[in-house]
C-alpha cells in the first residue's frame, strides 16, 4: 500500500467516525493512519461501527464511554478479529 492510499483510507475512516459519532470527538489523524496501515478496510469499518454502537448504547448511562475508551474498543475489535477471536467461522473453516 502506498502512502497516498493509506492517507486516503485514513481520511475515509475519519469521515465514517465523524458520521457515526459526530458529538463524541475525533481520534487524532495518526490513529486512522495506524489503522489503515495495520488492518484491512473491512476490519477497520467493523471496528468503528462496533465502537459507535457501544458508545450510543452507553451514552445515557452512568458510565458513558470516553473518546479514548471508544478508540481502544474499536482497536480491540480489529485486533481480536485479526486473531480469530469473537467471530463466526466461515463455511470453509467449518468444513475443514
Amino acid at each position: 500500500m502506498t502512502t497516498q492510499e493509506q492517507l486516503s483510507l485514513a481520511d475515509q475512516y475519519a469521515t465514517l467516525w465523524r458520521g457515526l459519532l459526530p458529538q463524541d470527538g475525533m481520534p487524532p489523524l495518526d490513529q486512522f493512519l495506524y489503522w489503515s496501515g495495520k488492518f484491512t478496510e473491512e476490519l477497520v469499518v467493523r471496528g468503528i461501527n462496533r465502537a459507535a454502537r457501544k458508545v450510543r448504547k452507553l451514552r445515557d448511562t452512568s458510565t458513558p464511554m470516553t473518546l479514548d475508551a471508544a478508540i481502544r474498543y474499536a482497536s480491540s475489535v480489529m485486533i481480536n478479529e485479526t486473531l480469530g477471536k469473537h467471530r463466526f467461522p466461515t463455511d470453509d473453516e467449518v468444513a475443514a
